[in-house]
């Protein structure tokens, strides 16, 4: 985690190594709707999201570059950091990773049901579809003729 305060606002990064490419996905995908997140509500932080390489304010740094890591931008504002609400911003900022990667799992768990589901509907439809087998006709010793039903 790097943090860099300035007086008019406090820069919050996290970077995060996903597990594999499925969770680079989920992750770009939620951090996302943070970002729409701020047009509901403008009191909200600004959120950036970069992936494999760190951003600017980590350029000269030992930043690990890679194809599973992703930084996390929190620009946070003086109405972020006052007495009222620094507390509660400290909380939220500390638990963000975990959050973060709880709701990626959460995802993919919903994800990995609704594949489930859609599945074992695909079977049944494909068990309906079977051809009816055909009437066997079975001969007696004597050669007459029969259908079995």
């Amino acid at each position: 985690m790097y943090v860099e305060a300035r007086s008019d606002r406090v820069t919050v990064i996290f970077s995060t190594v996903f597990r594999d490419e499925d969770d680079v996905v989920i992750g770009k995908v939620f951090t996302q709707e943070l970002k729409e997140g701020r047009r509901a509500s403008h009191t909200a932080p600004q959120v950036l999201f970069s992936h494999r390489e760190p951003p600017m304010e980590l350029q000269n740094t030992d930043a690990k570059v890679g194809d599973n890591i992703g930084y996390i931008t929190f620009v946070l504002f003086p109405r972020h950091t006052n007495k009222q609400a620094r507390e509660n911003t400290i909380n939220l900022i500390h638990m963000f990773r975990d959050y973060l990667h709880y709701h990626i799992k959460c995802s993919k768990v919903y994800i990995h049901s609704r594949m489930r589901a859609k599945t074992s509907e695909f079977l049944k439809v494909l068990n309906r579809a079977r051809p009816e087998p055909k009437a066997a006709h079975k001969k007696t010793m004597q050669g007459k003729t029969f259908r079995l039903d």
